[in-house]
C-alpha cells in the first residue's frame, strides 16, 4: 500500500499512477483510447509523470530523518541537527620564501607554481625577504614536496624575482561522502558518551582518520590476539594525520592503567609520549592494510527514467564499500540495496571477491587490523 502506515512510507510507482487515472476516467467514460500516440493517453502519461515526481519528493522528504538512507544535503541537513557539520573538500598549503629587491610588496593573490604546472595563490600581501602561504587553487590532496615550488607567474611584480619552499607543505583532502559522513555522524555523535572505546573512536574521526577501530577487551582471556584488560586501536594508514596525534588521542581518552595493544602484523606502531608530569608513556596502535575488493555485475534498467542511474550505482556501491569501518565484512546481499533502487535496475549477475580471485558470490571476510577498499577499476558495470 501506498503512502504512510506503521511500516514506513512507500511512494506510489509509476504504473500504479497510470493504472488508477485510466480506471477512473474509463468508469466516467468507457471507451477512452490510452494508446501512447492518442492525446489522451499521452495527457495521463504527462500527468502520470508530475504525480510519480512528487511521490519521489516525498519519500525524499520521509527519508530525511532517516541518515542511514537519506543522501545529499538531506543527509547534511540532519548531521546539522546534532551540531555535526559536513567536511569539504581542503586545498594543499605551503610556506615558500620569495627572492627578489628588498622591499618589494608581493601583492595577495599573486600565482606561483610547482614543477608539474599545478597553480598556487599568495595568501596575504608579503614584503621581500620574507616568507608567506601558497594556496593551490585546486582542492583536495595535492602533495607539496619540498623544492617543488620554484617558479611566479606574475612578472608584473617589478622586483620580484622568486621563490623557494624549503618545507614539505600540508596536503589536502577530498570531500566527503555520504557514507564517510554516515559514519562520522554517528561516532561524534557517540562522543557524548562516557565508555572509552566510543569516546576515543569519535575522537579519532573528528582528527581526521578515515578508518577507526576501537577493541577493549574487559574479559580475563586473549580475545582476537588481544590480551586482558588491554586496548587495541585500529587506525588507517594515511598521510594526513601524524602518529604522534594519533598516539595523543588514545593517551589522552584511555583509561588509567589500561594497556594499549597493536596487532602483531605489518602496520603495528609504537609512540612514546612524555605525559604532563614528565615520565615517558609507550601507546601502541595498528595501521590497517587495504583488501582490495572486486565487484562485478550484469544489470537490467527496468524504468525508462534512468538518466544517471549508472553513475548514482557506481558511487553508492564505492561509498559502501569505502566506508566501512577497520574490520568490517564487506557482506554480498548488502549490494543489492545501493543497486536496485536507482532505474528500478535489475541484476541479472553480481560477483564479490577480493582483487584477483575468481568471481565469487559470499561474503568476504575483513582482518581486525585491515580494511576493505574499491577502486574505479575494480568495480565493474555492464547495462544488458
Amino acid at each position: 500500500m501506498s503512502g504512510l502506515d506503521i511500516t514506513g512510507f512507500t511512494p506510489e510507482t509509476l504504473s500504479d499512477i497510470q493504472d488508477r487515472i485510466k480506471g477512473k476516467l474509463d468508469i466516467f467514460s468507457p471507451g477512452f483510447d490510452f494508446s501512447p500516440e492518442s492525446p489522451d493517453g499521452q495527457l495521463v502519461d504527462i500527468m502520470s509523470l508530475e504525480l510519480w515526481q512528487a511521490w519521489n519528493q516525498l519519500n525524499q522528504v520521509y527519508n530525511s530523518y532517516d541518515p542511514s538512507v537519506a543522501t545529499g544535503a538531506a543527509l547534511r541537513n540532519l548531521g546539522q541537527i546534532s551540531g555535526v557539520s559536513f567536511t569539504t573538500a581542503q586545498r594543499s598549503y605551503t610556506t615558500v620564501e620569495f627572492q627578489g629587491t628588498a622591499g618589494t610588496i608581493v601583492p595577495a593573490d599573486s600565482v606561483v607554481t610547482d614543477t608539474d604546472g599545478n597553480e598556487f595563490f599568495i595568501a596575504f600581501d608579503t614584503v621581500i625577504p620574507g616568507s608567506g602561504k601558497a594556496i593551490s587553487k585546486l582542492a583536495g590532496p595535492l602533495p607539496i614536496p619540498a623544492g617543488t615550488i620554484t617558479k611566479a607567474l606574475d612578472a608584473s611584480v617589478t622586483g620580484w624575482d622568486g621563490v623557494t619552499q624549503l618545507s614539505d607543505g600540508v596536503i589536502g583532502t577530498d570531500a566527503m561522502s555520504d557514507q564517510q559522513y554516515r559514519n562520522y555522524r554517528q561516532a561524534t555523535v557517540m562522543r557524548n558518551y562516557v565508555g572509552t572505546a566510543d569516546v576515543m573512536r569519535a575522537r579519532l574521526l573528528e582528527a581526521g582518520i578515515g578508518q577507526a577501530s576501537v577493541y577493549s577487551n574487559n574479559t580475563g582471556n586473549v580475545v582476537n590476539t588481544v590480551p586482558s584488560q588491554h586496548i587495541a586501536v585500529v587506525v588507517d594508514d594515511i598521510d594526513t594525520v601524524d602518529d604522534e596525534t594519533i598516539a595523543e588521542i588514545i593517551f589522552e581518552t584511555n583509561g588509567v592503567g589500561c594497556p594499549t595493544h597493536s596487532y602483531p602484523v605489518t602496520g603495528a606502531t609504537t609512540v612514546v609520549l612524555t605525559d604532563a608530569q614528565g615520565f615517558p608513556q609507550t601507546v601502541n596502535f595498528t595501521k590497517a592494510t587495504a583488501v582490495e575488493i572486486e565487484i562485478k555485475m550484469d544489470i537490467k534498467f527496468l524504468n525508462d527514467e534512468n538518466a544517471g542511474a549508472l553513475e548514482a550505482i557506481r558511487e553508492a556501491v564505492m561509498d559502501y564499500v569505502n566506508g566501512l569501518p577497520a574490520g568490517g565484512n564487506v557482506i554480498y546481499s548488502h549490494l543489492y540495496q545501493y543497486i536496485t533502487p536507482y532505474g528500478d535496475a535489475q541484476v541479472d549477475l553480481l560477483f564479490l571477491q577480493k582483487d584477483g580471485d575468481i568471481d565469487g558470490v559470499t561474503n568476504i571476510n575483513i582482518g581486525t587490523s585491515e580494511f576493505a577498499r574499491i577502486t574505479d577499476d575494480n568495480l565493474l558495470i555492464t547495462e544488458v
